[in-house]
């Protein structure tokens, strides 16, 4: 290997369930409910090869490409099949003993884990890098507040503008972004071009796949500022708490000179800014760890943006809520409150795993170790 470039071998524990999406949502007609605490995901393939030999191949075509809205063990039930004789058809279960569904089991989402061409959850690089660069730039604003003092007022102009373009809003987000990482000045480019990105030194691989035995089914719950607690109809298959997720890192030194010690003092800065600014206006709350991230979907807005890094707690409320607004999130989610709560937003997102809540996507930098 070339001398300039340093790998790095990085593992990640969850220490909460952790949800990164394919972007699809499995139908109804793609799970079962096995009874009160497993889910059964069926190859729909087998099971349509079944069908074939039963005689029912016309009856399972029309089932899974017209308009009934029941669910397939009800379909099969007109069909006279037996739950149990879709034994050999489950490719994998999933638990979901912690969600409380009731009537809103007739409305219920279940977004999927991605899964490699084997069938096997992993988290893309795209995921983790994504999760560095939010890291990495949050801290360098607490750090070097001076340099994005311009762009900072000019968000804020923009956003008391009524007659604001969420595209300007978005330009703003990259002018930030631009001032951290935008920093090659390559010939014949613009300066925001991504050409000029100090991140292609940063390279983030692929994890390692997990195994479907690492997933489990958690439900959406929200935990308002005063303590009160909302479940939504809403699952996701998620990597259970004390998964190791395994990838490297590699570093070009002439690019992006950092080291495991500077990627491991960004993400305290970070996690110290979460907390002190966001974190702890919630009642019972702990201060992350020196090595905890967050990483996934369904963390909250908090996590993923560096608004509080570069306005502090007081103006920083107000900043995310403005931004709730010119983004039109719908009223009934009553952003219009935060500054009187004192924090923006004002829930967590949480879910439920084995009987205790947990914030989403808390994980813990285990090892980062060169090779």
């Amino acid at each position: 290997m070339k001398e300039h470039l340093k790998c790095y071998r990085v593992v990640l524990k969850t220490m909460a369930p952790v949800f990164i999406g394919s972007g699809r949502e499995i139908g109804k007609k793609e799970y079962f409910f096995l009874n009160q605490e497993k889910v059964g995901i069926p190859d729909i393939q087998g099971l349509y090869g079944w069908m074939c030999r039963l005689g029912k191949e016309k009856a399972f075509e029309d089932y899974l490409l017209g308009k009934q809205n029941i669910d397939l063990i009800r379909w099969l039930k007109f069909q006279e099949v037996k739950i149990n004789e879709l034994k050999p058809f489950i490719k994998y279960t999933l638990d979901y003993s912690d969600a409380v569904l009731g009537a809103d089991r007739k409305r219920l989402q279940v977004m999927e884990c991605i899964k490699d061409a084997y069938g096997n959850p992993y988290i893309p690089g795209s995921s983790l890098k994504g999760m560095f660069r939010t890291i990495i730039l949050g801290a360098d604003i607490i750090n070097m507040a001076h340099k994005y003092q311009n762009a900072g007022q000019d968000l804020i102009r923009n956003l008391n503008n009524r007659n604001l373009n969420i595209k300007n809003l978005d330009k703003d987000i990259k002018n930030i972004e631009g001032i951290k990482y935008r920093t090659l000045h390559r010939e014949r480019t613009q300066p925001l071009d991504a050409v000029n990105d100090v991140l292609q030194g940063f390279l983030v691989s692929d994890s390692e796949p997990l195994t479907v035995d690492s997933l489990v089914l958690c439900q959406k719950v929200d935990i308002h500022i005063k303590g009160s607690e909302k479940r939504f109809p809403l699952l996701r298959e998620c990597i259970k708490p004390n998964t190791e997720i395994c990838f490297t890192i590699t570093v070009d030194m002439q690019i992006c000179p950092y080291t495991e010690e500077n990627i491991l003092g960004f993400i305290k800065v970070f996690m110290d800014s979460y907390y002190d600014n966001f974190l702890s206006s919630f009642t019972g709350t702990k201060r992350p760890g020196e090595k905890d991230i967050f990483l996934g979907g369904g963390c909250g807005f908090v996590s993923k943006t560096v608004v509080y890094p570069l306005y502090g707690k007081k103006e920083g409320v107000e900043t995310v809520s403005k931004i709730f607004e010119k983004k039109r999130v719908p009223r009934e989610h009553k952003h219009y409150l935060d500054k009187e709560y004192g924090v923006s937003p004002h829930t967590l997102k949480c879910t439920k795993y084995k009987g205790k809540i947990y914030q989403m996507g808390l994980c813990r930098v285990e090892k980062m170790e060169l090779v």
